[in-house]
C-alpha cells in the first residue's frame, strides 16, 4: 500500500503524497486538517485536489492483499472493503500522529521550542 499509494500514483497523477504539518490552531482545528489530508492532497503544482493517490491506491492494495493472500472463503467484496477501510483507518491515524508528534517530543523532552529548534 506504501508503495503504490505513496509512490507509483502520486507520481502518475501529479500528487505530493508528503504530509505538512499545520502546527496552527487549536487541537481539533489540527485534528480535523490532518484528518482531511486523507481526502485532500497537494498537487506537484502547489493546489489542492481530492488524494486520489490514498484512496484509490488503498482500495487497490487492498483488493490485491485479499486476493492474493487470504484464504478463497475470504476473497470476496466486503472482506475487500474491509482490508480497505482498515488501511484508510490506520493511515489517518498516522496523519494525526504526524501532526501532533513534533509537540509530543518537545514536551517529553522538556526543551523549550527555541533550544528544539537549534541544529
Amino acid at each position: 500500500e506504501n508503495f503504490i499509494a505513496g509512490a507509483v500514483l502520486p507520481s502518475l497523477l501529479r500528487q505530493d503524497p508528503r504530509f505538512y504539518q499545520s502546527s496552527s490552531g487549536g487541537f481539533l482545528h489540527r485534528t480535523g486538517y490532518a484528518v482531511s489530508r486523507i481526502f485532500v492532497t497537494r498537487t506537484d503544482s502547489g493546489g489542492e485536489q481530492f488524494n486520489y493517490s490514498e484512496i484509490f491506491g488503498s482500495a487497490i492494495s487492498a483488493a490485491i492483499s485479499t486476493y492474493s493472500y487470504h484464504p478463497h472463503a475470504d476473497q470476496t467484496l466486503p472482506n475487500t472493503a474491509s482490508v480497505w477501510g482498515t488501511q484508510v483507518g490506520y493511515d489517518t491515524i498516522t496523519l494525526v500522529g504526524k501532526e501532533f508528534w513534533p509537540d509530543i517530543r518537545r514536551k517529553i523532552s522538556h526543551k523549550p521550542q527555541a533550544e528544539a529548534a537549534k541544529p
